[in-house]
């Protein structure tokens, strides 16, 4: 029998212990282990749903420790109690089914005394009601726990669409939409589309080139025509970047914050692998991956540098400007980003992203378009930073989606209209901002 859950708390305990991703974790928990897609899938859930989770399941827990808080287990314990926790909570498994389930690994790895512990929590945490133990909190310390959001973001969300958007989006947040895109420069769209609908239920999405998978036999990612780079799985709101830039074959592309590739490789497709793109990122590691995806996709065009995206100049027709940012548009991909972000990271990001956009400008000419897009919910990344720009704002043509935020917090934005937005619970996607941005 495969002890799914136990691998699962492993990789959980990595993402504790090296401060790195879910999706590292799993490919580094998973390395050199033959299981088949079903399994990998299911570890995949474990980790992911009780990742997304995290806040509450820490709640119960530090309401059935007895004088302890669950950072003062050892992080093999901690991960073991929180998985145990989501079965029992959230994924209808039996309490004395993922109670003895975690008493058994806590004995077989720990010892004796964890195991006791396990069990003395378990049952401690069966008898909590979580809405009776929340009624007496503040409201957005109940809601955070109620929709397993940081209170920060509550607040924020709250503040930029009202409590009832607000609600609606960290229920969306929760939530997981594959989409597909074809890379056209190895496979036609009508060829995919008949491949995909060979293991998945697919629907036609307002770009011809990608699908939205409504049901899998298998997932899409564990195909074999992905493997070989004929589609990649990407975020609609992703794929839309790519559209709002409008790049020429011919053309000269500089991408200032290019890992791991997927826009970058999208605007060669639409380049007909024709011009000639710099693709630019600080670090020599995702360099290195993304010079791999290029070569597995069949993109020609790119020359992949480790720069910084602040300073590196090289002359461009076009620029994508995607910096590193808060992440909390896509909360529903990187769960880990909700429990890791604080106000001086964020501030530090906000002055980053500023700095690479005075960037942009000096590296095209008068005409020159530069697409400035973020994964991000706030205004601070998104609509101020255009307005403390040097650029003119273009408008963004690409029907079905949201326009701006034209006031937050005593700030407006008049040019709201012509940047977009997408949100996850009005159009099943990541939050994205994407602006394009003109040098006059």
């Amino acid at each position: 029998m495969i002890p799914t859950q136990e691998i699962a708390v492993e990789i959980l305990e990595r993402i504790d212990e090296e401060i790195i991703s879910a999706k590292e974790a799993l490919k580094a928990g998973l390395a050199g282990k033959d299981f088949d897609y079903k399994v990998r899938g299911s570890i995949h859930a474990y980790v992911m749903e009780t990742l997304k989770r995290r806040n509450t399941i820490d709640f119960l827990i530090d309401r059935s420790l007895d004088g302890k808080t669950v950072y003062e287990l050892k992080p093999f314990l901690r991960n073991l109690l929180r998985v145990a926790v989501y079965e029992m909570f959230y994924k209808g498994v039996h309490p004395a089914l993922a109670t003895d389930s975690a008493v058994r690994i806590a004995k077989r790895r720990i010892g004796g005394r964890a195991a006791a512990l396990v069990n003395a929590v378990m049952r401690r945490a069966e008898k909590i009601d979580l809405n009776s133990e929340t009624s007496r909190l503040p409201e957005v310390q109940r809601l955070a726990y109620r929709y397993f959001h940081p209170e920060w973001y509550v607040e924020y969300a709250i503040k930029l669409l009202g409590r009832e958007q607000a609600i609606e989006l960290m229920i969306a947040n929760m939530q997981n939409t594959t989409y597909v895109r074809v890379n056209e420069l190895k496979a036609s769209i009508e060829s995919v589309r008949k491949y995909l609908e060979r293991y998945c239920v697919i629907e036609e999405t307002c770009l011809p080139e990608v699908f939205k998978v409504v049901a899998w036999d298998r997932h899409p990612s564990t195909l074999e025509w992905h493997a070989d780079g004929k589609y990649v799985v990407q975020d609609l709101a992703s794929t839309l970047v790519a559209h709002a830039m409008k790049p020429e074959p011919g053309e000269r592309v500089l991408d200032l914050a290019a890992a791991p590739g997927l826009k970058t490789s999208h605007i060669a497709m639409l380049m007909e692998n024709r011009g000639k793109i710099m693709a630019v990122d600080n670090s020599e590691e995702r360099v290195r991956r993304m010079k791999a995806k290029m070569k597995k996709l069949g993109v020609e065009i790119v020359e992949c540098r480790v720069a910084d995206g602040v300073k590196f100049r090289w002359k461009a027709d076009r620029v994508l400007l995607d910096p590193p940012c808060s992440t909390t548009g896509a909360f529903r991909n990187y769960p880990c980003v909700k429990w890791r972000y604080d106000e001086y990271k964020y501030r530090a990001t906000v002055k980053l992203q500023r700095r690479m956009l005075e960037n942009a400008y000096r590296n095209v000419g008068e005409g020159g378009v530069v697409v400035y897009s973020t994964c991000s919910i706030t205004f601070d990344e998104n609509e101020e930073n255009v307005m403390a720009s040097p650029f003119k704002v273009d408008d963004v043509k690409i029907d079905g989606f949201s326009s701006g935020i034209s006031e937050f917090e005593g700030k407006r934005f008049p040019e709201w209209e012509k940047v977009l937005r997408t949100w996850p619970h009005l159009h099943d996607c990541c939050g994205f901002f994407i602006s394009r941005l003109l040098r006059v």
